[in-house]
């Protein structure tokens, strides 16, 4: 079982407009879908047919009702109820544009995140695996995944990390790593604190090898948009290339990456197919309207055009 972490969940909304009228009325028809980055990885694994358990925190009428849409998705989920409200985020298309509205989500007392440490400690030990996604909400230190990857790390449990900023610079802190990170490279860029580029995979190979924060990390795979990606295991880098595709709705598609690992990684798969897997499956989410989506009977066609060079 892969157990998919989501300290702050949201209902999103989706509005597809063939123009936006600022200043105007704007007649929509919603679509509206249990979100969060750790929604979309479960939603994602559960299409790959691996058995999956979400979890996270919820509260409010708007968390009832994201529980509904899990249910209706078919995910199973373990949450804790929280006082606070579940957050909605918007996501406008329009005109070829992507145009996102976020709200921040709520504000975790200490005793929730408490009981959802808990919860936590019991449920690793029912999963080979863990994916833990996203922001963390107001009221929760940055340190919070860096001790949720320790307490699943020491009991055994791979965790593979997507969160960018303070959370992710706590957890690369901590003398326990996660087993993989996939930040992009604009992200890795903040992180290292220089600038990147597509061109830059030298450069960028040295300055990860040699910070020490991402030593003991066995998978880095930094994402690089229609560039591909890079990804270092184990001291071995790797260039991965695919043919460009037209995306359609690229929101969620390093979410649907980081299930492609995870599922990869749970089957035993050898590195190559690890990365073509999480490739494939960011790229499928791309070429699909829904978020956190990917029609497999696209697969092979796009399973087939994604390179892996050993570099």
């Amino acid at each position: 079982m892969i157990l998919t972490v989501t300290m702050n969940p949201s209902v999103d909304t989706r509005y597809q407009l063939d123009r936006l009228a600022i200043d105007d009325v704007n007649r929509v028809t919603p679509v509206k879908t249990a979100g969060g980055k750790g929604l979309n990885v479960a939603r994602v694994l559960s299409q790959l047919g691996d058995d999956v358990l979400a979890t996270g925190l919820i509260g409010g009428n708007m968390g009832a009702y994201f529980a509904e849409l899990m249910d209706e998705d078919g995910i199973n989920h373990e949450f804790v109820t929280i006082e606070g409200e579940t957050r909605i985020c918007l996501n406008i298309l329009h005109e070829g544009n992507q145009t996102e509205l976020l709200e921040s989500g709520p504000e975790v007392k200490p005793a929730e995140l408490e009981r959802f440490v808990r919860l936590f400690t019991t449920l690793i030990k029912r999963v080979d695996c863990i994916t833990m996604s996203g922001s963390l909400p107001r009221g929760i230190d940055a340190s919070c995944y860096a001790r949720l990857v320790s307490i699943a790390v020491g009991a055994g449990v791979p965790v593979l990390l997507d969160t960018s900023g303070a959370p992710l610079a706590q957890a690369l802190a901590s003398d326990i790593k996660p087993t993989l990170i996939k930040p992009n490279i604009s992200e890795v860029g903040a992180l290292l604190g220089d600038e990147f580029s597509a061109d830059d995979i030298e450069r960028l190979r040295g300055a990860i090898a040699a910070d020490a924060r991402l030593s003991g990390i066995p998978w880095i795979v930094v994402t690089m948009g229609s560039a591909g990606a890079i990804a270092l295991h184990e001291g071995v880098c790797y260039r991965v290339v695919a043919t460009p595709i037209e995306a359609v709705n690229a929101t969620g598609s390093g979410d649907a990456t980081i299930a492609g690992f995870a599922h990869a990684l749970v089957a035993g798969a050898d590195d190559g197919e690890l990365l073509r897997t999480g490739n494939t499956c960011g790229k499928l989410n791309a070429m699909d309207p829904r978020t956190g989506n990917i029609e497999l009977a696209n697969w092979y066609k796009v399973y087939s055009s994604v390179s892996v060079d050993r570099i």
